[in-house]
């Protein structure tokens, strides 16, 4: 890549910190992708592009849970000795909504809306190796605020 196109693209405030430099992801299929459905190329889009996919494998997460215990009398019983937590609670998760991102200091960050900070808990026992696994895939960091 063309180290200016970079730099206008990849780097951040003056000091140019590269908010993608621990980023481990295909960078060619996302921005090809961007392309085509005529998005900007920039870094807080290519962050967007990078967490809707990381949102999309919480969500499907979800729908694989909801989906199984849904016919089921037991269901709370079986979502919290499975996954430590009620269908209710499981259910009222919402990752699209519920989860922001921004590039701060020449770092991406992510972490939940306000009105979601009660979530925290369920969402760390349900989703923590998933946030484990995407954190060190691309070096964003999970925020508590």
């Amino acid at each position: 890549m063309n180290e200016a196109l970079y730099d206008a693209v990849f780097s951040y405030g003056e000091n140019k910190i590269d908010p993608f430099a621990q980023c481990c992801v295909d960078f060619d299929r996302i921005i090809s992708d961007m392309r085509l459905v005529g998005y900007e190329i920039n870094s807080l889009n290519i962050v967007q592009q990078i967490m809707l996919e990381q949102l999309d494998t919480l969500l499907k997460f979800k729908g694989k849970i909801i989906e199984q215990a849904m016919d089921l009398d037991n269901r709370d019983d079986f979502c919290r000795e499975k996954y430590g937590l009620s269908f209710k609670d499981i259910d009222a998760l919402d990752p699209i909504h519920d989860i922001e991102y921004d590039i701060k200091s020449g770092q991406v960050i992510y972490y939940l809306t306000h009105e979601a900070k009660h979530k925290e808990e369920a969402y760390f026992i349900l989703f923590k190796k998933s946030f484990d696994a995407f954190t060190s895939k691309t070096g964003f960091n999970y925020i508590s605020n």
